[in-house]
């Protein structure tokens, strides 16, 4: 990358530094995937037209957790319904386990993906430069 001039090469590091984001979410939900259990919803389950639903459940340990539930969607007449399935941690909840798994692989492919375009794009600018000084010069 020595063909690239200083502001492209800070271009370049953010970019790359920005595609650590979703290796961050992969990371997590991964995590999640492996850290949760399964449980069942306590209480009332309110879900809004536009955000995901909201409600409490109960660990195996016996602590209490509470928070977005993905995976949900309800129309206002269903959210009365309790013990509703669900893995979960402390702080969230998803309706099925797997969809952590996939989440996490798309996050990856993503990275992937966006880090070969950037390396890509970096390579033929260098390339392209390197060239340019090269013709001129003879």
């Amino acid at each position: 990358m020595s063909g690239l001039k200083p502001l492209s090469r800070v271009v370049l590091l953010l970019c790359l530094c920005g595609l650590a984001v979703p290796l961050w979410f992969a990371a997590r939900n991964t995590y999640r995937f492996f850290d949760g259990h399964p449980t069942k919803t306590e209480g009332v389950v309110h879900c809004e037209w536009v955000r995901p639903c909201r409600g409490t459940w109960r660990l195996p340990d016996g602590q209490r957790g509470s928070g977005e539930i993905g995976g949900l969607s309800f129309a206002a007449d269903e959210e009365q319904v309790t013990d509703i399935s669900l893995y979960a941690g402390r702080d969230w909840a998803v309706t099925d386990r797997s969809d952590l798994l996939v989440r996490a692989a798309w996050e990856l492919a993503g990275t992937a993906i966006g880090t070969v375009l950037v390396l890509a794009v970096a390579w033929n600018s260098s390339y392209g430069s390197g060239s340019r000084e090269g013709v001129d010069r003879s």
